[in-house]
Parts: C-alpha cells; structure tokens; sequence
C-alpha cells in the first residue's frame, strides 16, 4: 500500500481533475457557508446552563464556603451569539431566597428572576423560562 500511495504522490501533477467535479465542489461550498450564514443569523431557542453565585450568605449559618448552582434557562438568541456563548455567572443575593417552615432551607425559584439573571447574561440574549423551579439550599453546617 505504501508503494501505491508514493507513486501517487510522484504521480499527482500528471493527473486532471475533471472540470466538472471541480466546479460541483465550488458550488456545493458555497451552497454550504450561504446555508449556515443563513442558519446562523436566525433567531434561535436553546436550553444553556447558568451558573448560579449566590452572595452575601450569613456565614453562621452557611460557612464561609461558597455555594453555587448550576441552573438551565431556554433563551433566544442569535445563532451567532449562541456559538460564542461561555457559561456565565449570575450573583444572587442572599435576600432573595424564600425561606421554608424549617429555618435551615432556603429556596431560589428562578422563575420569579428571569429578569434579573437576564441582564446579567447580557442584552444578546433573551430569557424565556427557567428549566429548573426551584434550588434549594441546606444552612446546616456539616
């Protein structure tokens, strides 16, 4: 096989590519890149990860580690802002969680912040909903 391939490659300038199959190969990448020029200028829906920092915890209760979550939101945005997205980073203040019956959980419903969480995303994209409801978080120290 190596002998077919070197003579080949001594070989290659007397070979002719065929007009016709040069000109289809034009003509498919050009097809090619004015379909995904296309494609990508469209608004497009997609489900992207968030992640979520929250700020300002009391460290009796939570410590002085850092929690964090990572929340799935649908956007629309531009396929071209789309392919340049990195995963962000949305700080959430303390504050704003819902506390339950017990006083060691506090909830985050996302839903109820799209807002929010969309400007720190950026103007490019648009939030439309929160795939995930709720984050709960645990204050007791382990």
């Amino acid at each position: 096989m190596k002998t077919d391939f070197l003579q080949f490659w001594n070989h290659r300038s007397e070979l002719k590519l065929n007009k016709k199959v040069f000109v289809f190969t034009v003509c498919l990448l050009i097809s090619f890149f004015s379909w995904l020029q296309i494609n990508l200028s469209r608004k497009q829906v997609e489900n992207l990860p968030v992640k979520i920092q929250f700020t300002n915890l009391p460290k009796a209760r939570f410590g002085t580690a850092k929690l964090s979550d990572t929340l799935y939101v649908e956007v629309e945005a531009d396929g071209y802002d789309l392919l340049k997205y990195e995963m962000h980073e949305v700080q959430i203040e303390f504050r704003k969680l819902k506390r339950d019956r017990n006083p060691e959980v506090y909830y985050f419903l996302p839903n109820s912040y799209l807002k929010t969480i969309g400007r720190q995303m950026g103007e490019n994209f648009k939030l439309l909903r929160s795939l995930t409801d709720t984050i709960q978080l645990n204050s007791s120290l382990q």
